[in-house]
């Protein structure tokens, strides 16, 4: 809830403000199941986390088996590699630190695996989206993320009897 409130109160000092509010709404595909534990771990390092508690979340990740059931049938055991178990409080912490260095020039919302990005204009200012994009795409490269382009849209709303417009538009960016 306090993400959505911080974007909320964002978007709308801007326009009370005559400012027009530029978003690009993100959503990160199959996160848990993309994570790259080196990365992870670099960034756990980088956030002091004492090495007991770094070998024992490694050894919680390590050899990781899954199968699959279907009615009678049940596969072997296949070991999983870079991913999260889910279902735990582990995950989503992990993700958390994992997203924690996302930077891209202008102000980002994270809730889980759905960021938000907000450009703040005055009315007749150029946009910079383009580069808070290139910016965010670098860092999904640099971190083995991959964006959701299953979702796209475009759409403009103005709230209540405010005269500015706030305008926002959801960007996918194939790889």
């Amino acid at each position: 809830m306090h993400a959505l409130t911080a974007i909320l109160h964002t978007w709308m000092s801007s326009s009370d403000s005559g400012d027009l509010v530029r978003t690009v709404f993100v959503d990160f595909w199959r996160t848990f199941d993309l994570v790259n534990h080196n990365i992870l771990f670099s960034k756990l390092i980088k956030h002091i986390i004492p090495h007991f508690l770094l070998r024992w979340f490694g050894s919680y990740l390590s050899r990781r088996q899954q199968r699959v059931r279907t009615s009678q049938s049940l596969s072997s055991w296949k070991e999983l590699k870079g991913a999260m178990p889910q279902g735990l409080l582990l995950g989503p912490l992990s993700f958390l630190v994992l997203i924690s260095d996302l930077s891209t020039g202008c102000p980002v919302h994270k809730y889980v695996d759905d960021t938000t990005l907000t450009e703040l204009l005055p009315k007749h200012a150029n946009t910079e989206m383009s580069t808070f994009l290139s910016n965010l795409l670098s860092w999904a490269n640099e971190n083995n993320m991959e964006i959701n382009n299953q979702n796209q849209g475009d759409d403009t709303r103005s709230f209540g009897s405010y005269k500015p417009t706030i305008a926002y538009h959801t960007y996918w960016y194939h790889r």
